[in-house]
């Protein structure tokens, strides 16, 4: 889970540093003090919600969440590698079949099991 934290943060920080004209005029060097802000914003967060909430439920939640998440990843990935790539760089038809069979799973079993959560609500 640190690792799936990590990734999450690096990325928003990414996008925060992207976007905001006020981040980009710091010192590069200082951007840890951005990282850590954030981590620490995302541990009290996450320790809040374990003691005030059903630790399972919370799991639960993630996991319907990030189902979505592989299944539009995947999706999302061969329309970037279709798009951008050039012709030789492509995957073949077998990657291309992989990704969206893989990404329709994920998708299909997140929506069922968002579906079975709200019906026991």
């Amino acid at each position: 889970m640190a690792t799936s934290a990590d990734g999450l943060i690096r990325r928003w920080i990414d996008v925060f540093w992207t976007a905001s004209g006020s981040l980009r005029k710091l010192d590069p060097s200082n951007i840890r003090w951005v990282y850590f802000s954030v981590l620490l914003i995302f541990a009290v967060f996450g320790l809040t919600m374990l003691h005030l909430g059903k630790p399972k439920q919370l799991l639960l939640y993630a996991t319907m969440i990030m189902n979505f998440a592989l299944g539009f990843s995947c999706w999302h990935t061969l329309a970037l590698n279709l798009v951008l790539l050039p012709k030789a760089l492509r995957p073949n038809w077998f990657i291309r079949i992989g990704l969206v069979l893989t990404g329709a799973f994920f998708l299909i079993l997140a929506t069922v099991s968002t579906y079975y959560q709200l019906t026991r609500m």
